[in-house]
């Protein structure tokens, strides 16, 4: 009888351990599940077409964008314009070599360089054999930075205006997604040049983390028309460029 009971109670506590582990598992599985089922409407969620209010949003943002570009590149064209002939100004007034050259010296007079930036020795020419009514390097050197900078700053605010053309035909194309829709917003503020940003009401303020003082010439704000069509491709004035 004594055996009979602790082959019971054995069995009991078997039973019992048994169906502890079961639980157990059961609920490991149903942990999965949910991670598993989360992790799913996560993936749904960012490859899901966005809707049309969102779709309406970005097309927006796209129109304002692309209206400060524009402006953007207006006022870019006005100053690039006004710095070239400066630059030219200078260049009627430059000393002229033999080989044509147009060459200034330095404010201190003891330096010779010629139109691009070369120092010439004293064996081709001194400074004192050049009129000190001569504009002199330093005027000359910033005049062609800043047309340098004008420069940069206008292929910069072109390619951002290629990265909104991009973004617009996605947009068109009704295949967005959630994730491209909220990386794409990002992108675009973050992308975007100080030039575009200062013609933006409400984006002045909000300069680039890394922007510095020296890194192009500043824009004027432009009054932009309420009627100002988005900009294109076939929207980009154009600036003759500088030859040297």
């Amino acid at each position: 009888m004594g055996q009979a009971f602790r082959n019971s109670a054995n069995t009991a506590a078997y039973l019992k351990h048994f169906a502890r582990q079961q639980e157990e598992e059961r609920l490991r599985r149903d942990r999965k599940e949910d991670l598993t089922d989360d992790a799913g409407e996560v993936l749904d969620f960012a490859l899901a077409v966005i809707s049309a209010s969102d779709a309406n949003e970005l097309r927006f943002e796209l129109d304002l964008y692309g209206t400060g570009t524009v402006a953007a590149l207006q006022q870019n064209e006005i100053e690039l314009l006004e710095a070239r002939e400066q630059v030219e100004k200078l260049l009627l007034k430059a000393h002229v070599m033999p080989d044509g050259r147009r060459v200034f010296k330095t404010e201190d007079g003891t330096r010779v360089f010629d139109e691009y930036g070369k120092e010439l020795a004293e064996e081709v020419i001194r400074a004192e054999d050049i009129d000190g009514r001569s504009p002199r390097w330093e005027t000359f050197s910033a005049a062609r930075g800043r047309v340098d900078a004008l420069e940069s700053e206008r292929a910069e605010i072109i390619a951002y205006q290629d990265k909104l053309d991009a973004a617009r035909e996605r947009l068109d194309s009704g295949e967005m997604t959630r994730k491209e829709f909220d990386d794409l917003r990002d992108e675009l503020k973050a992308d975007m040049p100080d030039a575009v940003r200062a013609q933006i009401p409400d984006m002045e303020s909000t300069q680039k983390p890394d922007a510095s003082a020296d890194a192009g010439p500043a824009a004027e704000t432009l009054d932009i028309p309420d009627d100002m069509e988005p900009v294109t491709l076939a929207s980009r004035a154009s600036a003759p460029a500088y030859g040297r």
